[in-house]
């Protein structure tokens, strides 16, 4: 059987939690979050979009959930304070231009985009 271990508002914070559970190896579920999307103001009333896991598994997954909700699974920060993982900068004017020219005249022209080598170089 499975037990409801968590309830949830938006339908996208229970994927995600159940993300977590299953990478870790618990086969969760979600449930109502079809209904949610499709009648968004029902969604309380029939009390959210809910996470349901096996009996055997709802203690361990209770305490990933906890886990989950204190940040243990959060990105590490370097000293400076900003994410470790930054992508680099790799708009060129060329694509500026192009973008401006889609947006202003609706004309698509075509660009070309940063290698990694040339921001490195610019760096």
């Amino acid at each position: 059987m499975f037990t409801t271990i968590a309830s949830y508002h938006d339908p996208i914070e229970a994927h995600i939690a159940c993300g977590r559970l299953r990478a870790e190896g618990i086969d969760a579920h979600v449930a109502d979050d079809q209904m949610a999307v499709a009648n968004w103001e029902w969604r309380l009333a029939v009390g959210g979009t809910r996470l349901r896991v096996a009996d055997t598994d709802a203690e361990r997954a209770r305490s990933v959930l906890r886990e989950l909700d204190a940040g243990g699974f959060a990105l590490d920060v370097d000293a400076a304070g900003e994410r470790a993982l930054q992508l680099p900068e790799r708009e060129s004017l060329s694509s500026r231009i192009a973008w401006v020219a889609l947006m202003l005249f609706n004309i698509p022209l075509p660009w070309r985009r940063r290698n990694n080598d040339d921001a490195v170089r610019e760096a």
